[in-house]
Parts: C-alpha cells; sequence; structure tokens
C-alpha cells in the first residue's frame, strides 16, 4: 500500500535495520513526540493519509494525550471509495521475526465505513509510489485484519493481530516479513455513496489506542 512519499527509497539493509526491543514495545505515546518508550524506543512518527486525495484536516485528525493516540475521523461518502489512514512510520526497518504479532488496546465507535489493521513490511510496499524502504511491485498494498464495529466499546480491549492469518491478502500475495517491518496501520474504507451521497451517512470514527506491542 502506498502512502506517500517519506524517507530515502530503499532495501532492508543490515545498517538500516533495527531489532525490536525485547519487551515487544513499539509505542506507548510518552515522549515529547508522542511515540516511543523511554527505556526500549522505536524512532518514528505519526502519518496521516487519505486516498485517492488528501482531506481536509477538519475531516481527520489524531492527538496524543495521557499516553494514548487518538483518532478522528467525520468524512463524507463522495463518488469514489477512499481510505483514511493513521500510521506508526518507522524511522529504519525493524526486525520484529522472534515475534508472532502485533497487539494494542483500543476504545471507541465508528460507523459510516470500515476498518482494518495492518503492519507493513518493505515486500508489500509499492516502490513505483513511496520513497520510504519499498521492494514491492507496481500495485502492492499490505495484508490486513478486519476490525468489526460491534468488537469496539468505551471500554479498552487489547486485540492481538498475527503476522500471518490475515483477513485480506496483500499484493503480491505473500506472507508478511516480520523481520522487514516499516509500520503499523490503521486504516478506514469509506464506501462510495449512495444516490448522489444525498442520504449515504460520513465516516464517523472516534478511537483510543495504547500500548501498542509486539507479542510473542
Amino acid at each position: 500500500m502506498a502512502l506517500g512519499k517519506r524517507h530515502t527509497r530503499g532495501l532492508c539493509t543490515a545498517s538500516s535495520t533495527a531489532p525490536a526491543a525485547a519487551t515487544g514495545r513499539i509505542a506507548d505515546f510518552s515522549s515529547a513526540s508522542g511515540v516511543g518508550d523511554q527505556k526500549n524506543p522505536i524512532p518514528a512518527k505519526i502519518v496521516t493519509y487519505g486516498l485517492p486525495k488528501p482531506l481536509d484536516p477538519a475531516f481527520q485528525s489524531y492527538t496524543t494525550t495521557g499516553g494514548h493516540l487518538n483518532i478522528k475521523i467525520n468524512a463524507p461518502a463522495t463518488s469514489s471509495p477512499q481510505l483514511l489512514g493513521t500510521l506508526l512510520q518507522f524511522d529504519s526497518c525493524i526486525d520484529a521475526s522472534v515475534f508472532t504479532g502485533v497487539e494494542f488496546a483500543v476504545s471507541g465507535a465508528f460507523s459510516g465505513c470500515s476498518l482494518v489493521y495492518a503492519t507493513g513490511d518493505v515486500e508489500h510496499e509499492d516502490v513505483t509510489k513511496s520513497s520510504t524502504f519499498a521492494s514491492g511491485p507496481e500495485g502492492s498494498y499490505v495484508p490486513q485484519h478486519k476490525i468489526a464495529a460491534e468488537d469496539l466499546s468505551t471500554t479498552p480491549r487489547t486485540i492481538k493481530l498475527p503476522f500471518a492469518n490475515t483477513d485480506i491478502r496483500g499484493n503480491p500475495p505473500t506472507p508478511l516479513d516480520p523481520a522487514k517491518l516499516i509500520f503499523t496501520l490503521w486504516q478506514f474504507v469509506v464506501p462510495v455513496a449512495a444516490d448522489g451521497g444525498s442520504d449515504s451517512p460520513p465516516c464517523s470514527a472516534n478511537l483510543t489506542i495504547g500500548d501498542i506491542k509486539f507479542y510473542r
């Protein structure tokens, strides 16, 4: 899944790859930049995107408060399907091959759209559209897990999502490579507006995410 221009394009090499912390910690949103763990940080930044075109910040935003990432969406349906994503973009490739997947605590609600989570690797990142670490062919996108609206509530719930056995196969249709990870992603998919959009509800979401880590 190409997510816009970010880093100097390149492959994961020994010099550009860091091992995941033994604790598995990815982010607790306690540092000044909003991401990272004081003892075992993964240098990263938070990035938002809208496809096929960027959205007004009034429709898509995030904050980091109280050790959590809060994502808010209020986007109208249009004549084209939309992808609205918020990701933690790692500054280097991360080798998490000793782990099974990613877990995080999440609370909140969403409606008028669907939600997927993905852990991204270089082999499913479109090298023709991304200037980050990427080696995937044109049209690449990452394998994804679906998160149902009924699975969320106002009470935080820990969700564990493995690198394998995803709900949506990526392109190319190969397994995720946990030794070459470059981001974690929460993406809302807004369907095409029905009947010109007059009766289509907007994509509305308010999620709070925290304690993101790799698990064994």
